[in-house]
Formats: structure tokens, sequence, C-alpha cells
């Protein structure tokens, strides 16, 4: 074999041997899931700034506007506080917690001044939801009842404003009602008053125009209460905790 041939034979060995390297590499790729994320949502309310800051919103519209509106728990128990929370002296602890028992949203009488008509809203963020998706929070108010709590639950099945209208006569882009707890203002047990326990409620979304397909809609929850605030003879304090958006 001369010399030449020898270098050929070696050239097309080098040849093969790369297009096989080639070849396996390439058996080695990875293609990436194109599986969307969950438009699922759980919230906990361990932290009112981090709540807000992920766009929920509290907005207070009662008339005359008290000092307070949706904020942290604020659980105090034999005089003292489970955290640094709010100025009231709350008798609700959180549904579950990991840090203190003052970890839900929560309001009180004092979003209203005087003698007031109670109107104050907490909105989610934008969910992405469609018929068939699942809504459910739980919520409750001080044992023994003292003075008796009201509150609404609306959505938005329109668009994902947050208008809530100007009054307690409106609620804006907010149309469908889901809840209208203790809508007499009763003293008495739940179901016919307010519970005095964390209550689980729960809705699951209909009648939305865009049907199957995820479009962002908001929920909110309504403190509302006539002839509450703090020269009222209604008006306590209510709180939410552990919500879910469980998208179907």
């Amino acid at each position: 074999m001369t010399k030449r041939n020898s270098l050929l034979i070696g050239f097309v060995l080098i040849i093969f041997s790369s297009v096989l390297i080639s070849s396996c590499g390439e058996d080695k790729v990875t293609v990436k899931s194109t599986q969307p994320a969950s438009l699922s949502y759980h919230e906990e309310f361990d932290s009112m700034q981090r709540v807000i800051e992920m766009g929920w919103k509290a907005v207070n519209l009662s008339n005359p506007v008290g000092s307070q509106s949706w904020q942290q728990g604020s659980y105090i128990v034999n005089g003292l506080n489970g955290i640094t929370g709010g100025p009231f002296e709350s008798r609700i602890a959180s549904h579950s917690y990991k840090a203190s028992a003052s970890e839900h949203a929560y309001v009180n009488y004092f979003a209203g001044d005087r003698l007031s008509f109670i109107n104050c809203w907490l909105i989610t963020p934008e969910l992405s939801m469609k018929n068939g998706d699942i809504i459910s929070f739980w919520t409750t108010t001080a044992d023994p009842v003292n003075y008796p709590d009201r509150m609404q639950v609306w959505l938005n099945p329109t668009n994902n404003s947050d208008n809530i209208g100007r009054t307690a006569a409106e609620t804006g882009d907010f149309t469908v009602k889901l809840l209208d707890l203790n809508p007499n203002l009763s003293f008495n047990p739940y179901p016919d008053g307010y519970p005095t326990t964390w209550t689980k409620f729960e809705f699951t979304i209909a009648g939305l125009p865009n049907g199957t397909i995820p479009q962002k809609h908001r929920v909110g929850f309504r403190y509302y209460v006539k002839d509450g605030g703090p020269g009222g003879s209604v008006s306590d304090e209510i709180g939410i905790d552990d919500f879910d958006f469980i998208s179907k």
C-alpha cells in the first residue's frame, strides 16, 4: 500500500468518525415541554404588603370613610399581639399560618367613621378564568357576636378592570353576585348569621362570555354594612384566609 493510499484511507476514517460523533450528539438533544404553567392560584395572606404588590387592591368607599381598610390581621390574645399588627385588638386568629396567627386578610368597623355605611372592597389580581373553574376561600367573624357583620362577593365577568363604582349603590363592572353573607345582619349562628368559626365557601364559575377560553377577570370581597362604624349598632370584624382559584 502506498503512502498516498494510506493517507486517503485515514482521511476517510476521520470524516466517518466525525459524522458518527455528530449523529450521536444529535440523539441527546432534549426537546423542551410546551405544556403551559398552571393558571391556578393560592393566597394565604401571610403578608398584605406582598399581596398588594402582587395586584390585590383594597378600596374603601365607606360613607363617611374611616381610618382603616382591608389590612393584615391583628390578632391579640390575653392582651398580647400575635405579631406587630394593626392598632385594632382583633379576636380573630388565622385559619392557617406559619409564623403568627395574624396571617390573614382583615377588616373591621373602623373602615367607617362615626355612623357609616361601610362599603370596603378587597379585589383580587387578574385571574385567567373560564367556565368550570373554581373559587374558594375561608371567612369568619369574632365569637361571640357583639355586632353582626355582612360580606358580599362579586365577580367581574366582562373584563379585567377593578371598577367598583363610586357609591354603596354601585358595583361597577362587578355585576355577578356570588355570595351575600348575612344580609339581614342577624346575631344568629351561621347559616342564618355570619360564621363565628372559619368556614369555607366554594363557587364554580359559569356564564362567562369567553366560555372555555381563559380570559382575565377579577373577584371582589365587599365588607358591606349599613349603619356600621364606631357609632353604629352593627359591624365588628371579619377575616378572609386561604383563597384558592382552581383552573380546571
